[in-house]
This record gives C-alpha cells, sequence and structure tokens, in this order.
C-alpha cells in the first residue's frame, strides 16, 4: 500500500487506527474504491490484524469503508445520487438548527463558537497560494457543526456528525480551488451576519443558496469523474 503511516503508541489502538485511516480518507490518501488491507495496514502501523480490525468495524458503522464477505475492506464511493441525498439532507437539518437558534435565542452562543472556525478560513483563504486548503475545509466543516451544535439537540447533532463525514469528504475536491473557497467563505460571513441581525430570512436565503451550490459543483465534478466519488 503506497501510504506512509505514522507511529502509534502502544495504548487505546483501536482508537488511534481508527482517527489514523479516517484522516487518510477523509484527505482522498486512501481513495473511494481502494481496498485497506488489513494485514498491510498492521505492517505499517507495527501493530497486530485485531485492532485494525476493529478501527474498520467502525468505519464501516460511520459508512466511510465497506466490508464484503471474502473480498476485503473497500473505500466507500460515493454516487450522484448519493451526493445529491446527502447534501439534501444537510440542508434540511440546517435549516432546522437555524430556526431554533434564532426562536430560542441561541445566537449569542453560535456567534462565540463561530469565532475560532471563521478566523482558521479568513486566514487560508488571505494565502495567495492556499497551500493550507485542508485548513480550510476541516474549519468550514467545524462551523457547520457549530451551527447545528448550537441548536442543543444531542440527537441531531450525533446524526449530522456522520452525515458530514460524507459530505466533508466529497468537498474535499471541490474547495481545491482559491477561488472556490473565497466565495465560499463570502457565503459564510454573510450567514453570520444574518445572524447577527437575527434576520431568519436571510439565514435561510444563504444556507439555501451556500448548500445547494457546491452540491451542483460537486456533482458536476463527479460528473467529469466519471459517476462516482
Amino acid at each position: 500500500m503506497d501510504v506512509e503511516f505514522p507511529s502509534l503508541v502502544q495504548t487505546d489502538l483501536t482508537e488511534q487506527i481508527h482517527r489514523v485511516l479516517k484522516d487518510k480518507i477523509l484527505k482522498r490518501e486512501l481513495k473511494p474504491g481502494q481496498q485497506i488491507v488489513v494485514h498491510e495496514v498492521a505492517r505499517a502501523l507495527n501493530v497486530s490484524r485485531t485492532p485494525v480490525n476493529d478501527a474498520l468495524k467502525r468505519l464501516a458503522g460511520e459508512g466511510l469503508v465497506v466490508i464484503k464477505p471474502r473480498k476485503g475492506t473497500f473505500v466507500t464511493e460515493l454516487t450522484a445520487r448519493d451526493v445529491a441525498e446527502l447534501f439534501d439532507i444537510r440542508l434540511m437539518m440546517e435549516l432546522h438548527a437555524a430556526e431554533i437558534i434564532l426562536r430560542d435565542d441561541y445566537v449569542d452562543h453560535f456567534l462565540t463558537d463561530s469565532k475560532a472556525p471563521m478566523h482558521a478560513m479568513e486566514e487560508a483563504v488571505a494565502d495567495a497560494d492556499y497551500r493550507d486548503y485542508e485548513t480550510f475545509i476541516t474549519n468550514d466543516r467545524e462551523l457547520h457543526l457549530v451551527l447545528v451544535s448550537a441548536a442543543d439537540n444531542s440527537h441531531l447533532t450525533h446524526l449530522y456528525q456522520n452525515l458530514n463525514l460524507h459530505v466533508h469528504a466529497a468537498r474535499a475536491y471541490y474547495v481545491k480551488n482559491i477561488e472556490n473557497a473565497q466565495e465560499i467563505q463570502r457565503q459564510h460571513e454573510t450567514l453570520i451576519e444574518g445572524f447577527r441581525s437575527r434576520d431568519l430570512d436571510q439565514v435561510r436565503q444563504t444556507l439555501t443558496v451556500h448548500i445547494t451550490e457546491v452540491k451542483e459543483r460537486i456533482l458536476n465534478i463527479l460528473t467529469d469523474l466519471g459517476g462516482t466519488l
């Protein structure tokens, strides 16, 4: 397997392996459809096969890999329908969360927690060479998770976290382009302003445009890639 793996400390191996593999899937170092060979990962990480298998079972539960009996474990591929459905569900969740935030006056809490990811993204797009796009997409994901979490519904947050793994993986293709990232950040700023002014219509419109535009552009990229991400 032509992927470099870090050294691990010999405690909580399953958790560490899970984190390492998830990170490589989200960064597309392990690509959609690629087989993850247990003994190769175990050898690369200098661990036994058991914690690798346990980590892969967790990833399968999150939908990031597919375990096929007698064939092996493969990184999940997303079809056009998958992407469309995931983004539609994401939009419904975020609109619902936004309505709760404004209705129950959790706005100040959301604005406070949004400062760190907003600042990190601003710095990423200020770099003319846009070398740290991973920082941008990680903090983009964090901003939207902050939004959903601010609604103070633990079940909604849990569902959104699992859904957002796939959304994040799909978006990794799209935001490598600095022009796209800058446009996304402008939409984020409009969204924050909508919350500051307690303008539900502006928040709804911004979220709808923001999520729908990214969905459509990723679907176009998916078509260029041959139908799957």
